[in-house]
């Protein structure tokens, strides 16, 4: 498996950045995530408004959702859209002016046709609690559709809810009946996996505590040391040790696609940048819906002055994660250099009210803010600036460089 991987790898590098795709924002809902019970859904496109709302199968739907939600003592906040047609139940996240919305999406008539398929009175229920599973897990955080990770946790949540709320272990875990032993999509784990997941929730909301599914409890085991060494990673400031310990989550999981990038960032950052780009093309053709990913091939495309490039994946960054303050202030750096002075103080705003990660970034913003204002002669506003990036990082280089050259103390 690793030759045969590391083969996959050797190939995507050697594409370059031409295989990549740009989102069209005109040409996609404005959605932030989703995912389908039934099928792949990482390029999900949501049935046309035009569909019949049943107002009826909402409220038989909503009863469902507060049964659930009274279990693990939390309140009812989702949104439920019944559709005509649609053979589907989904969790989708609508992006709105100020967050996001929490939805279900479902198709009633859909859902019973296959509750008696299944001859199984807890599947309707056991779908369902697999969609809010995703929902109260902050899958629908990170701007991805479906992956197996997410699938086998959403599983174990179903089966906790179905057990507290009477099915026996073969009735919870007999929502999947309707799967063969092998087939599924990638999305999606097979079968006996999912059956090993919904025990599992099964028997922790029956209180036992034993082994289930070995290879899945190894393949969990693995993701967590490889986030651990990449968590690790990122707070190393030596190169050297910060590409030994990225090895080794790469020695764990090989194609962790966060861990790859990363990779890119450092050689970034030693200005080797036909490296820096190749792992960091490698890491978004292996995983293209996760705008950090974008974001730091934007930064890549920054540093060798390709910013007609860099801008369009830090726009697809900014779709994919409208909550991004890191590539916000990257788009209002390009702006600076591009003398679209006004659009970058903008950005900065926007991404000042997004919460930065700590102080070190909230000073790279505010100083880029205050170039901003300054080149836009508004003198005041931009010493306020400079003044509160400096308490916030006393040591900034950019901007000590800017002060300099244009002689503000």
């Amino acid at each position: 498996m690793k030759i045969s991987f590391l083969l996959t790898a050797c190939l995507l590098a050697l594409t370059g950045k031409a295989q990549l795709k740009h989102i069209d924002p005109n040409q996609v809902n404005n959605i932030s995530f989703a995912c389908n019970f039934f099928d792949k859904n990482t390029q999900y496109v949501p049935v046309p408004a035009a569909a019949v709302s049943d107002a009826a199968a909402e409220k038989w739907m909503a009863e469902m959702v507060d049964k659930i939600t009274n279990v693990v003592g939390l309140k009812n906040r989702f949104r439920l859209v019944s559709l005509k047609k649609y053979n589907n139940c989904s969790a989708v996240c609508f992006n709105n002016n100020i967050g996001q919305e929490r939805f279900i999406q479902f198709d009633r008539d859909f859902l019973e046709a296959f509750q008696k398929k299944t001859n199984n009175k807890w599947f309707v229920v056991g779908v369902l609690a697999h969609e809010l599973g995703h929902h109260f897990n902050g899958h629908s955080l990170d701007g991805i559709g479906s992956r197996p990770d997410k699938e086998i946790e959403a599983d174990e949540f179903a089966g906790f809810i179905l057990q507290k709320l009477g099915a026996s272990f073969e009735e919870s875990r007999g929502i999947f009946s309707f799967l063969n032993e092998t087939d599924g999509p990638p999305t999606h784990p097979v079968r006996y996996k999912r059956y090993a997941a919904v025990g599992k929730g099964w028997d922790r909301a029956a209180g036992k505590n034993i082994w289930v599914s070995l290879a899945l409890e190894n393949d969990a085991d693995k993701k967590e040391i490889a986030y651990q060494k990449l968590l690790a990673a990122r707070k190393e400031f030596d190169p050297a040790k910060k590409i030994v310990l990225i090895d080794e989550a790469l020695k764990k999981v090989p194609g962790y696609a966060e861990a790859i990038s990363e990779k890119g960032l450092v050689y970034l950052n030693l200005k080797q940048y036909q490296q820096a780009e190749d792992f960091c093309v490698q890491a978004l053709l292996l995983e293209p819906y996760i705008g950090l990913l974008r974001l730091n091939l934007a930064k890549v495309c920054y540093a060798q002055k390709q910013y007609d490039t860099a801008m369009q994946f830090v726009n697809d960054a900014i779709f994919i994660n409208p909550i991004f303050p890191d590539a916000y202030h990257l788009r209002a750096q390009l702006q600076l250099d591009n003398r679209a002075f006004q659009q970058a103080v903008s950005d900065c705003n926007v991404a000042l009210l997004m919460r930065p990660a700590n102080n070190y970034v909230k000073a790279e913003i505010l100083g880029t803010k205050g170039m901003a204002l300054d080149q836009l002669q508004q003198k005041a506003a931009a010493q306020e600036c400079f003044q509160e990036a400096k308490k916030l990082n006393p040591l900034s280089l950019r901007l000590l460089q800017y002060q300099q050259t244009k002689k503000i103390n």
